[in-house]
């Protein structure tokens, strides 16, 4: 499917509300996609697990609509692509599922990916409002759109290079990786790390990265001094736009530049002078994405000592992950946990 020269994103970077009262996102979501739809924006982007449920009651009676619906709705009204997500049960009791839906301009669901590799249950548990267990998915997602190929990640997946790298491979030319955020004072400082992460898988797949992140409203908390990623849009070449205060960042997506990086290598032409005065210089290894061997990437799949068994609840139960934990810690995790009173207790002011 043919995609445009240039494709208008609109990155929502909101203020949220977290537990009870999460169900406060729903209408202003509806009201941010009007504004990016108003500004020409043709994919809205929202936080991960934006508008909810997510860190509340899955079945808060507060929220005034379904935001799933609502949304498909919106996309149709605006002919526009949204992504949102939520958190849902799972066939397993206390355990859930994180999805990041994409809506399309006909007012259908295009995609729900799964987060194929969940955080772990500590970080799950203050994130989730105590939901300390997620599942994992096990499909990749990238959905041809006539705005290119859109590959869909959530979060610290980015982290995880292979994951990108696997989106590429199957022709991902944007990739979306929304952000959770957090929604207290916590021993964490990661803008810098998530903007270099960003601007990192671009630059090594030769596409465009959007994320951003929950603003959480708090009487005893400063997001400004929490901050994870912002709004931000990645391209291979250099940061093409970020935000840090709440609204929504557009941003023009070159798609053009983007396969002219992707068709060529070094060469004659740019290892020489410019004979051209109106050249545009190439701030990436063009080509990149050809310059991998499969062969030196085996290991990568095989089990490891690094490696945290995702699977931890299928022998075990639930509560197996701290053993798992422990492993990682050398021993010292249940040294923590005593500290702290047990697993899930977190300090918050």
């Amino acid at each position: 499917m043919a995609s445009p020269s240039t494709v208008r994103v609109g990155i929502v970077l909101p203020h949220s509300y977290y537990g009870e009262s999460e169900w406060r996102n729903a209408e202003r979501a509806i009201a941010y996609a009007d504004e990016a739809a108003s500004k020409g924006a043709k994919l809205v982007l929202y936080p991960e697990g934006y508008p909810g449920p997510m860190t509340g009651p899955l079945d808060n009676p507060k929220f005034p609509f379904d935001p799933v619906e609502e949304l498909k709705k919106k996309a149709k009204e605006r002919s526009m692509y949204i992504i949102a997500g939520n958190v849902v049960t799972s066939d397993v009791s206390g355990a859930y599922l994180l999805t990041l839906r994409l809506f399309g301009p006909e007012g259908t669901e295009l995609a729900c990916y799964l987060r194929q590799q969940p955080d772990t249950p500590p970080l799950n548990a203050y994130l989730y409002g105590g939901k300390g267990h997620l599942l994992p998915g096990k499909q990749r997602i990238v959905v041809d759109t006539d705005l290119g190929k859109i590959g869909l990640l959530i979060c610290s997946e980015l982290w995880c290079p292979e994951l990108p790298r696997m989106l590429m491979l199957r022709g991902a030319e944007i990739i979306v990786s929304p952000v959770h955020g957090r929604h207290s004072q916590t021993g964490l400082a990661l803008q810098d790390t998530w903007h270099c992460l960003a601007r990192a898988r671009a630059a090594e797949n030769l596409c465009y990265v959007l994320s951003t992140q929950n603003l959480y409203v708090s009487d005893h908390f400063d997001y400004r001094k929490q901050m994870s990623a912002g709004a931000i849009a990645a391209g291979p070449e250099r940061m093409e736009g970020k935000m840090s205060e709440p609204g929504v960042l557009i941003t023009d997506l070159d798609m053009d530049r983007l396969r002219y990086l992707r068709t060529r290598n070094f060469d004659e032409e740019n290892l020489s002078v410019p004979d051209d005065p109106a050249w545009r210089p190439i701030g990436c290894r063009p080509g990149q994405i050809y310059e991998r061997d499969p062969s030196l990437y085996k290991e990568l799949s095989e089990p490891s000592p690094y490696s945290l068994n995702y699977e931890y609840w299928r022998d075990g139960g639930l509560d197996s992950w701290i053993e798992e934990y422990d492993r990682i810690y050398e021993g010292d995790y249940k040294r923590i946990l005593k500290k702290y009173g047990g697993p899930f207790r977190f300090r918050e002011r």
